[in-house]
């Protein structure tokens, strides 16, 4: 049976092999009993903390792909780390939002796809479907009580007909909507909201104010599965 296990990109080092990484975070991989051989592991990239949409695909990846190895996940800080890293061969694989049916191509990634054409290639393509929320740090708030909201540029995007009913609420872009969620948790503040999925939600503990914010109904978005060549 397959493990996954998730690491935070801080652990790495861009002049660092994969086999070394693994070498210098020995107590981590002892800690939860990874006894294979660097062979038997494979190491995939993806955006944001854990619950983030990234997240969410790369998990949906793994429970679908046929792999018998241990797999760590890699949390990346930003879209250029993640493609840093699988040129450095530090990971095996990267999970890249590419494309949205409501705000179309994602501008960043496609540039560094195009910066990168040369040495990578898309393994798989994989649509995953994208329910926004809103999320707040206690039950019971007002939405007229929100002073700040919190997410990914990409997700005030897909929600811009809701955010448009509040224009009083100050935008507050961030690396990821999970990394989002994550910073209302430790402001624990009632004036602020964030904007995920319900899966970080309920991992970070918080409350979600309204379901189904998202300007489209089937809102999906298109992950590539990149390899380096």
């Amino acid at each position: 049976m397959k493990k996954n296990i998730y690491l935070n990109s801080k652990f790495l080092n861009k002049k660092l092999k994969f086999n070394t990484i693994i070498n210098q975070n020995i107590n981590f991989l002892k800690k939860n009993k990874i006894k294979k051989k660097i062979k038997d592991l494979i190491s995939i990239a993806f955006l944001g903390p854990l619950g983030s949409y990234s997240h969410l695909a790369t998990l949906t990846y793994i429970n679908n792909c046929c792999y018998k190895k241990t797999i760590i996940n890699i949390s990346c800080e930003n879209f250029s780390e993640i493609f840093l890293h699988i040129r450095n061969n530090i990971v095996n694989l990267a999970i890249v939002p590419i494309y949205n049916n409501y705000t179309g191509f994602i501008k960043e990634v496609s540039m560094l796809l195009e910066k990168n054409k040369s040495f990578l290639y898309i393994k798989k393509n994989l649509k995953f479907p994208i329910k926004h929320c809103l999320v707040t740090y206690k039950k019971n708030i007002s939405t007229q009580n929100i002073k700040k909201i919190f997410s990914h540029p990409q997700s005030f995007l897909q929600c811009s007909f809701f955010i448009k009913k509040y224009p009083k609420w100050i935008i507050k872009h961030c690396s990821s909507s999970s990394y989002a969620m994550n910073l209302i948790k430790k402001k624990s503040s009632n004036k602020f909201a964030a904007i995920g999925n319900e899966m970080a939600a309920n991992l970070y503990n918080l409350n979600i104010l309204k379901k189904n914010i998202s300007n489209k109904i089937n809102n999906q978005t298109n992950f590539l599965i990149l390899k380096k060549l």
